[in-house]
């Protein structure tokens, strides 16, 4: 048993015989999705994320997977969510734009298509990124004070980055009605979230963290009054 490096190499795998044995006819659907999905995803240093949507989620009926966390182990794979369709109904407005993500950034590996089960409500998903985006303005300026204490203006833009960059797909697919295709697309469209080369001229880290707190303010006032139509 190896560690799995793509996606053909899980539909050659025993992984859709472990989990219909394991679950039987309780598995609607599993599937991978997440960051290892994402652009830059290293199959050898990052695990896989499975997750399932089932008839029942409870203790009992989740227990036949404990069996298998020594496999998921061997092949890079880690379990997720445990969501049935009533769950997914009830919390699909509540977060919004894990579901957007979920939709549209998976690879099946047994059952039915997740797809039509997150569907999102674009109210819910501006209300989301709202949000989110002011408590990142709120974090910004203490991480930025921060920097000082061994931490460097990389530091400061990779942390923002791996928190606003899945924020900024909900943010694209407000404005087009479209999910991203990668990372470029949103950079394209916010060219401020791309991190510019390291600098030790302390006014220049100033002002491209400035600018960048700015730019993040604009896009809460626009989504503030943007019309959902």
């Amino acid at each position: 048993m190896k560690r799995i490096l793509s996606i053909p190499e899980f539909e050659k795998s025993m992984w859709a015989e472990w989990l219909t044995e394991a679950l039987g006819d309780n598995l609607i659907s599993a599937f991978l999705h997440g960051d290892c999905l994402m652009p830059g995803f290293n199959a050898f240093k990052e695990k896989w994320e499975m997750s399932f949507i089932l008839k029942d989620n409870s203790p009992q009926a989740l227990q036949p997977l404990q069996g298998l966390l020594k496999s998921a182990a061997k092949t890079g794979v880690f379990f997720g969510f445990f969501f049935t369709k009533e769950g997914i109904e009830q919390s699909k407005d509540t977060f919004p734009l894990e579901f957007l993500h979920m939709a549209h950034r998976h690879a099946l590996l047994l059952g039915e298509e997740p797809v039509c089960l997150f569907e999102t409500d674009l109210n819910a998903l501006r209300l989301q990124c709202e949000r989110e985006l002011r408590g990142q303005l709120i974090q910004l300026r203490r991480r930025f004070v921060y920097m000082k204490e061994g931490r460097t203006l990389l530091d400061f833009f990779l942390d923002t980055e791996k928190i606003s960059l899945p924020l900024f797909y909900g943010i694209y697919y407000l404005k087009h009605r479209r999910y991203p295709e990668n990372h470029d697309c949103v950079y394209e469209e916010y060219p401020f979230l791309k991190i510019a080369p390291p600098t030790r001229d302390e006014d220049e880290v100033a002002k491209r963290a400035n600018d960048y707190i700015l730019a993040v303010t604009e896009i809460v006032q626009i989504i503030d009054t943007m019309e959902i139509t």
